[in-house]
């Protein structure tokens, strides 16, 4: 009898800590977490117990913020992207206050909604060469100055219609010519050319050629490269992080499903234009499917963000460079969090 009972305390206790003990990561998360000793062991045992795990760098050198975060979702792979297309597009009037997507050609009505705030048209009143806050689209610091009466009554609405127009020539240029199109900033002391920023920031992404081996040629080279499995999207948004002023900006998203690799899909977001803050940014979102269990479905969300702006150029005592880190790393996981959330709840 007391053996007996000795032996099923024996069972549960080892079905216990084989429920306690955390299913083996994919192949491809692993390769992620030893490169560089990227997170450390506490933070992959908290990925393991369903938190999110985040890390930033910040270079100074040349005005580069990265951002990555992993969280684990106990939802189907499908379902999972579903959410995170719906949720790149969903205006909450906090963080994302604005949203559109451009037509192939683009016209005029995927514009129809956006509007400038009365900052914004003070900023590109008080414009002088060497020295503004804003940039719209393709306008180039002669074009912002001769565009509106600034001081004429509706020179908001004016002002929107205009940044309409200019923005709607930008897009319809890179749907054309790809990265020929990108304008190169002249509105600080140094200008900036955003060709020349995008192949930065691509060169600085290895996690990219490793998961997604097709799609920087096909970034890099679009409109002209294709690929098997590639679907691509433009859009318009309006975000308001922390502190910051609100960020009107331009995006090419491209969604690659790899025929070689059921159960992967990989989301990227190249960045086009930003009207305050950033010259460029890429964002990676992988997602890994752990198919070791039909009954219950689990994906990997892994998420890299790297961008160039004068936010990380450092000055005022480091203010501007940890405001760069905070920000990324917040939307980082925000991003992430919010889908957990989500796509968990019963």
């Amino acid at each position: 009898m007391h053996a007996q009972f000795g032996r099923t305390l024996l069972a549960c206790a080892a079905a216990m800590s084989a429920i306690a003990q955390p299913a083996p990561l994919p192949a491809d998360l692993n390769w992620l977490l030893q490169q560089g000793a990227l997170f450390t062991a506490d933070q992959v045992a908290d990925l393991n117990a369903g938190k999110v795990i985040s890390r930033t760098d910040v270079s100074r050198d040349d005005r580069e913020a990265a951002a990555a975060a992993i969280v684990r979702i106990s939802s189907p792979m499908e379902r999972v992207v579903a959410y995170f297309h719906q949720l790149v597009s969903y205006e909450d009037g906090e963080v994302t206050l604005g949203f559109g997507t451009f037509s192939r050609p683009p016209g005029a009505p995927d514009l129809a909604r956006l509007k400038l705030d009365a900052d914004d048209v003070d900023d590109l009143q008080s414009c002088r060469p060497g020295r503004c806050n804003v940039r719209m689209g393709g306008a180039s610091m002669a074009d912002v100055r001769s565009a509106v009466d600034w001081k004429s009554p509706g020179a908001i609405d004016r002002a929107s219609e205009w940044a309409r127009s200019k923005m709607l020539a930008y897009v319809s240029s890179y749907l054309e010519r790809g990265d020929a199109a990108l304008i190169t900033y002249d509105d600080q002391s140094r200008p900036v050319k955003l060709a020349d920023e995008w192949r930065g920031i691509i060169g600085n992404s290895p996690f990219l050629a490793v998961y997604a081996p097709a799609l920087p040629r096909y970034l890099t080279e679009f409109p002209r490269a294709s690929a098997p499995g590639m679907t691509d999207e433009l859009y318009w948004d309006k975000q308001h992080y922390t502190s910051l002023k609100p960020i009107l900006g331009v995006t090419h998203m491209v969604t690659w499903r790899d025929p070689q690799r059921p159960d992967r899909i990989v989301v990227a977001q190249k960045q086009l234009y930003a009207s305050h803050y950033f010259f460029g940014s890429l964002a990676t979102t992988v997602f890994l499917e752990d198919r070791t269990n039909a009954s219950a479905p689990v994906t990997y969300v892994v998420y890299a963000n790297r961008s160039r702006g004068d936010l990380m150029s450092g000055g005022f005592g480091g203010l501007k460079q940890r405001l760069a880190e905070s920000t990324v790393k917040k939307a980082a996981e925000d991003t992430l969090g919010r889908m957990k959330q989500a796509l968990e709840a019963p």
